[in-house]
């Protein structure tokens, strides 16, 4: 056991350094993967249209690449769908990631030979940064628990695509396969109550001491590992040492999460996405995550309120300030260029250039006006639950607007693990700490432009029973937290009959 954690010990160390070259110099590390993706797509269709030839600063890129979302560089992506090479990056992209909202369609966002590092490379930043700074290793000797969206491919013009996550599970080095659980077999099991029992058989036969979810699906898992096995988590893992979630703000999950797994473990958060890996967190029992600055990804920032602007401001990291809600732009060596994605974060800190997710472009409230935000009402909920002793499974956030003359108002649809004794005080509660967050939103309620927020109770199992029904049942799915319309809630309240 000596020998193994000595080799354990000098393994983090020579990976590490990795991650130190990128913090002794991130601003370099990203002028110079610019510079190398503007030299590697000279020859591309999409490099001959914009010039690059005569890219040699930062300022010239932004002259010639303009800011594009999915739409704007859709129809390069159809002519890499229909077989051309050489269209954003050299050749013909390994493979096409798949993405969709729960309500949007399907998008193909290329992955290259090049970028799939900017997943599986990247996905090591958080389990390694832990392991050296926290100088626990015993999480390495046992199994590491994966929730994917599936294994399933399809073909497109001899293009396989699938989901990232199923992407990444394909291509890891044969010793990762090893650690890593639960396998191709069991992650192409299509029904995804099936998939879930057999990753319980298999997790029960094993060593777990990591989990990688989303909150939503952890939570499912937890409560059919209960159910099913009629033990504890601690006695079927005792191990159990790391939780890593991705995709959104963990905090207000986090309660209901602990009554599952009811022994002391480490939470670290990492930002995934179909373009790569862009973050994790790198100090534990702070939040916040550091950019990965030399994988594959040369990030730019556009203030949020310029998104839509004529001449939006448009920096790269040099230029980033802390406390200023961005809207993310990605430019990948997998040819996305000026990608708005549609995230926006803030900077908690430069030198280290520290993030935390805001929300998305889409997912906010301003049907009056008022804009509320993602941040906004996880902060608000998080804090309200903790305030009445309720814990949050999940929820969603939307407006509602009726047609018979009514005030509108922002109904809140929310399942809870333990719900609180009195709904209507949580409720209120819950408003006052809206407004207190954001002006506008007390100044529509004040004045009686809209009545104050109304929540309706989703049913034990409602949401991931909606996810079912609307066919979006990969693990690595989530509920927008917040929508400007009512499109997800009336989905939503018509599978639920609410």
């Amino acid at each position: 056991m000596h020998l193994l954690d000595s080799f354990l010990s000098s393994f983090i160390k020579r990976r590490y350094k990795q991650v130190a070259t990128m913090l002794a110099d991130p601003v370099g590390c990203q002028e110079a993967l610019m510079r190398s993706f503007v030299d590697s797509a000279k020859l591309t269709a999409f490099g001959k249209d914009h010039g690059f030839d005569k890219i040699s600063t930062y300022e010239d890129f932004k002259k010639s690449v303009p800011l594009r979302n999915y739409e704007q560089l859709l129809p390069y992506i159809e002519r890499i769908k229909a077989g051309e090479k050489d269209i954003l990056w050299k050749g013909r992209p390994a493979f096409l990631g798949k993405t969709s909202g729960t309500t949007s369609k399907t998008k193909f966002i290329p992955v290259t030979k090049d970028s799939l590092k900017n997943h599986i490379g990247g996905g090591q930043y958080a389990p390694l940064n832990y392991a050296y700074h926290s100088k626990k290793l015993a999480f390495l000797k046992g199994k590491s628990l994966f929730f994917s969206d599936g294994h399933f491919f399809e073909d497109i013009n001899g293009i396989k695509a699938a989901p990232i996550s199923t992407i990444g599970n394909s291509c890891v080095p044969w010793w990762y396969k090893w650690l890593r659980l639960p396998s191709d077999e069991i992650n192409a099991i299509p029904d995804y109550k099936e998939r879930i029992n057999a990753m319980i058989d298999l997790a029960e036969k094993n060593d777990i001491r990591i989990i990688v979810a989303m909150p939503v699906w952890l939570l499912v898992f937890l409560r059919s590992l209960k159910e099913k096995t009629g033990k504890d988590f601690n006695q079927l893992f005792p191990n159990f040492q790391l939780l890593i979630l991705s995709g959104m703000d963990y905090e207000p999950f986090l309660p209901e999460i602990k009554k599952y797994i009811n022994m002391p473990f480490d939470v670290f958060e990492t930002y995934p996405s179909t373009e790569g890996l862009l973050a994790y967190q790198d100090v534990l029992n702070e939040r916040g995550m550091q950019l990965i600055l030399n994988n594959g990804i040369f990030f730019e920032f556009v203030p949020v309120n310029e998104v839509f602007s004529e001449n939006p401001k448009r920096v790269s990291l040099k230029d980033v300030e802390p406390g200023v809600n961005y809207a993310l732009v990605l430019n990948t060596n997998a040819g996305l260029w000026g990608y708005i994605n549609g995230d926006t974060v803030r900077f908690k800190s430069v030198f280290p250039h520290r993030i935390e997710i805001t929300g998305r472009i889409a997912q906010y409230i301003s049907a009056f006006g008022e804009h509320v935000t993602v941040e906004e009402t996880e902060k608000s909920i998080a804090e309200t639950a903790a305030e009445f002793g309720a814990t949050i499974v999940e929820y969603t956030v939307a407006p509602n607007i009726k047609d018979d003359g009514t005030l509108p108002y922002h109904e809140w649809f929310i399942e809870f693990g333990e719900a609180p004794d009195d709904l209507s005080a949580f409720a209120a509660s819950l408003d006052k700490k809206i407004c207190a967050r954001n002006f506008s939103y007390k100044d529509v309620v004040t004045h009686k432009a809209i009545e104050p927020l109304r929540i309706t109770l989703v049913p034990a199992g409602g949401f991931e029973k909606f996810l079912k029904i609307a066919g979006k049942t990969g693990l690595q799915q989530k509920v927008p937290h917040a929508r400007n319309d009512y499109q997800f809630a009336g989905q939503l309240k018509q599978a639920l009959m609410l």
